[in-house]
């Protein structure tokens, strides 16, 4: 997407490849949903109702005027996501403990580490082959979003999560990154434009919203035709301790006909997925 730069702004960031078009004319305003959004001293301003969405040093706040509202975790799993703490140890620690407790070896280790895992995602998005934008929804502390921002270092590539912490972790960690804008928004209610991303990269996350078809909806509108829509998540285990940690936890596990069902009635098309231990890749498209 390339609209240019609304009259008189200037980017939060440069932009890739000498384009002129600023990351923030990939956002619309979650108050009255417009996308009429210009730089602001602290922030970037909706000019059609005034609104200021807050810069916090790294990344822009739009969830305070959400009609959702700030969260209030309802899980053991989304209250951890708001530590500083589990966003500090989550790429290196967190993160390949907790899959290996729910999903044995998980992507990473059935594919050789993250690089395995990231080369599944990006095929699966086709980054090689089209140009983004793209987006990586709930992103955590961004390690897939540094990861997606170096595959193609001449599109955006926006980082949205709702825990504050997380995303002040992936602000402080894409330093140097000319091409990657950091939103704090709900999954539930993206405060992106229609029709403009070329793909939705969501890992490791799907299990944890309160209300997945939500979710969906929320990113095939914002998907450009054709686009493509890969997650990963906690399939159905044939463990007992994973069954007893997911009950534990609050977490969901999805059962792969039921996924593909729900994505379909949604207006997804081409559903593949790739099972890996107790967890599972997936990848749909937008007609």
């Amino acid at each position: 997407m390339d609209r240019g730069e609304p009259s008189g702004a200037t980017p939060l960031a440069p932009s890739p490849g000498g384009r002129r078009a600023s990351w923030y004319s990939l956002l619309r305003c979650p108050a009255c949903r417009a996308v009429e959004l210009a730089r602001d001293i602290s922030g970037v301003r909706c000019r059609a109702c005034g609104v200021v969405h807050p810069d916090r040093g790294g990344y822009l706040d739009m969830l305070a005027s959400s009609a959702l509202g700030e969260p209030t975790p309802s899980t053991p799993e989304q209250r951890l996501m708001e530590s500083e703490l589990v966003a500090r140890l989550y790429e290196r620690f967190w993160r390949p403990a907790f899959v290996r407790l729910l999903a044995g070896r998980g992507a990473g280790g059935a594919t050789g580490g993250f690089a395995g895992e990231f080369f599944i995602h990006k095929n699966a998005l086709g980054m090689d082959e089209r140009g983004g934008p793209w987006l990586d929804l709930s992103s955590g502390p961004g390690v897939f979003t540094r990861a997606m921002a170096s595959a193609a270092p001449g599109d955006w590539v926006i980082g949205l999560d709702i825990s504050r912490a997380m995303v002040e972790a992936a602000a402080r960690r894409v330093n140097g990154y000319g091409n990657v804008g950091l939103v704090r928004a709900d999954a539930h209610d993206l405060p992106l434009a229609s029709g403009c991303f070329a793909g939705v990269n969501n890992t490791g996350a799907l299990h944890v919203y309160d209300d997945p078809e939500a979710v969906f909806s929320e990113v095939i509108r914002v998907l450009a035709p054709g686009g493509i829509y890969v997650g990963s998540t906690f399939a159905q285990s044939r463990s007992p301790v994973g069954r007893l940690t997911s009950r534990v936890a609050g977490i969901r596990r999805f059962d792969p006909p039921e996924l593909r069902s729900w994505l379909s009635r949604i207006g997804f098309a081409d559903y593949e997925e790739i099972r890996l231990g107790d967890s599972m890749i997936f990848r749909v498209r937008k007609p």
